[in-house]
């Protein structure tokens, strides 16, 4: 079952039994969204938890003053929703289907019935919230001290270190984000991460190259990377 393949590849039910996974892919609802489609809206109500089986999704919120504003991606094998959940407040962001995706969904009730019967489900969940909240610390940290090749520097090798595959000679391969989410990310404009883009391209930082971009994974900050980049 795919399912079960599935939860078998997600880091947070790595320490659950092979029959407690194939109970969970028992309980679980598949659909697929279309690009563009809102999964979860900002502000509403939370009552399911989303394993993402195929596809990437972006989650989002609104500034004051209007604009969209992209907090991170995610991919295969990712999952959210679980914070209204477990403080029954409404959704903190939106999340919005980027390329056609199939979610698995899990029920409030199945979901608290995992938590209730193993711990190791429950301190996986807590070092998933961590990480979170350290990505989200070195974000506040790069807008408030990183100028903009620095903080678009950074996306790159954390998109690599996430995302990415080796390539060899010291690069790492992605699937290249468009530059308005890029933009919207690092709290900048389009125009600015083409520009910056481009300059980064210039030092071989960053090779784009048709969907993908080649990232120099062992550059520091807004440094030049040596190397020979890929063709």
């Amino acid at each position: 079952m795919i399912g079960t393949d599935l939860f078998q590849r997600v880091p947070l039910f790595e320490g659950i039994s092979a029959a407690e996974r194939a109970a969970v892919s028992k309980a679980a609802q598949f659909r697929t969204y279309r690009r563009g489609e809102v999964i979860v809206r900002q502000g509403q109500t939370g009552e399911t938890f989303f394993v993402i089986v195929r596809g990437r999704v972006a989650v989002t919120v609104l500034s004051p003053e209007g604009r969209e504003v992209v907090l991170n991606t995610l991919g295969e094998g990712d999952h959210f929703g679980e914070m209204a959940l477990l403080d029954e407040e409404p959704r903190s962001a939106s999340v919005v289907a980027q390329e056609r995706s199939e979610l698995a969904i899990l029920s409030r009730d199945v979901f608290f019935e995992l938590l209730r019967s193993n711990f190791v489900l429950t301190k996986g969940l807590l070092r998933c919230f961590s990480r979170r909240l350290r990505r989200a610390n070195s974000t506040i940290e790069g807008l408030a001290a990183l100028d903009v090749k620095s903080r678009l520097a950074r996306y790159f090798r954390e998109l690599a270190a996430t995302r990415g595959r080796k390539a060899g000679g010291g690069w790492s391969v992605v699937v290249r984000p468009s530059q308005r989410e890029i933009a919207d990310t690092i709290g900048s404009s389009r125009e600015t991460v083409s520009r910056t883009m481009s300059q980064m391209a210039d030092q071989q930082l960053i090779v784009p190259k048709g969907r993908v971009v080649y990232v120099k994974i062992d550059a520091g900050e807004g440094s030049p990377a040596p190397g020979v980049p890929p063709r």
